[in-house]
C-alpha cells in the first residue's frame, strides 16, 4: 500500500520536475516563435502538482484504512490520467504542426526586433535564440537587410545585432554589412537562420515531454489497478467489521443478562 503511494508521489514529482525544466528551457524562445509552448509545460507542472496532493490523500486513506479516502484517491488519479492524456494528445498535435505556429510567430516577432516599450520582449527573446543557437534572423542574416522583414532595416541598416556574432562583444555587429554589396556575407557572423534550428529544438523537447508523459501514464494505469485492488480489500474488511458489529448487537439483544 505504501509502495503504491510512493509510486504516485514519485510520478507527481517527476512530472513536476520535467515540466519545470522544460518550461525554463522553452520560455525564453516562446516569445520569439510562439507563446503556445510554455502553457503546455505548465500543464505538466499542474498535473504533477495535483498528483502530489492526491498522493497525500491516498496516504491518509492507507494509514486510516478507509475505503472512502481511497475512493477519492482513485477518482482523482483517473481524472488526472484523462487530463494528462488530453495534454499529451495536444502536445503531439502541436509537434506535428509546429512549423505553422513557428513561421507566423517568428515572422511577426522579428518585425518588432529593436523596438522599445512593450516590444522589448521580442528583442530579448530573439537575442537569446540567436546567441544560444548560433544563428541570425529567421531564415538568415539577410532578414536584417530586408525592409519588410524587420524594423532593424529602417533604424540600423548596415549593422547586425550583436547576438548574431560568432563571438559576441559590444558592438561586434556594427557596420559589418557592405552597403554597396549587401548580399556579401559579413565575417564573424552566424550566417544560418534560426527557423530550422529552433524548429528542431522545439520538436525535440516536445517529443521528450510527450514521451515522458506517456511513460508516467503507463505507470499510473498500473497504480490505478493496484489502488482498485487495495480499495476492494479495505472495503471487504470494512464490510466484515460492520457485519461483525451487527451480529454482536443481535447477540447482545438476545442475551441481555450477559450484557449486564
Amino acid at each position: 500500500a505504501y509502495l503504491l503511494i510512493l509510486l504516485v508521489w514519485l510520478i507527481g514529482g517527476a512530472l513536476t520536475g520535467v515540466g519545470v525544466y522544460l518550461y525554463l528551457e522553452t520560455v525564453e524562445i516562446g516569445t520569439c516563435i510562439n507563446d503556445e509552448l510554455a502553457p503546455l509545460m505548465i500543464v505538466l507542472v499542474a498535473v504533477g502538482g495535483v498528483l502530489l496532493i492526491t498522493a497525500f490523500f491516498g496516504l491518509c486513506g492507507v494509514c486510516k484504512k478507509r475505503s472512502s479516502l481511497l475512493s477519492g484517491f482513485l477518482a482523482a488519479m483517473i481524472i488526472v490520467l484523462l487530463a494528462q492524456f488530453a495534454a499529451v494528445v495536444i502536445m503531439f498535435i502541436f509537434e506535428s504542426s509546429i512549423h505553422y505556429f513557428m513561421r507566423d510567430g517568428m515572422t511577426h516577432s522579428l518585425l518588432f526586433y529593436g523596438k522599445g516599450g512593450d516590444n522589448v520582449k521580442f528583442t530579448d527573446s530573439w537575442d537569446y535564440v540567436q546567441e544560444n543557437h548560433k544563428c541570425c534572423g529567421q531564415f538568415g542574416w539577410e532578414d536584417y537587410t530586408t525592409p519588410n522583414a524587420s524594423n532593424w532595416f529602417s533604424t540600423k541598416f548596415g549593422s547586425l545585432p550583436d547576438s548574431c556574432c560568432k563571438t559576441k562583444e559590444a558592438k561586434c555587429g556594427e557596420g559589418v554589412i557592405d552597403k554597396k554589396d549587401i548580399k556579401k556575407a559579413p565575417g564573424n557572423i552566424n550566417l544560418k537562420g534560426c527557423y530550422d534550428i529552433v524548429e528542431d529544438y522545439a520538436q525535440q523537447w516536445l517529443t521528450i515531454a510527450g514521451s515522458a508523459a506517456l511513460v508516467f501514464m503507463f505507470i499510473q494505469v498500473i497504480a490505478i489497478f493496484l489502488n482498485i485492488s487495495l480499495h476492494r480489500r479495505y472495503r471487504e474488511h470494512e464490510d466484515y467489521q460492520t457485519q461483525s458489529r451487527k451480529v454482536k448487537q443481535v447477540k447482545d439483544a438476545n442475551n441481555p443478562e450477559k450484557t449486564v
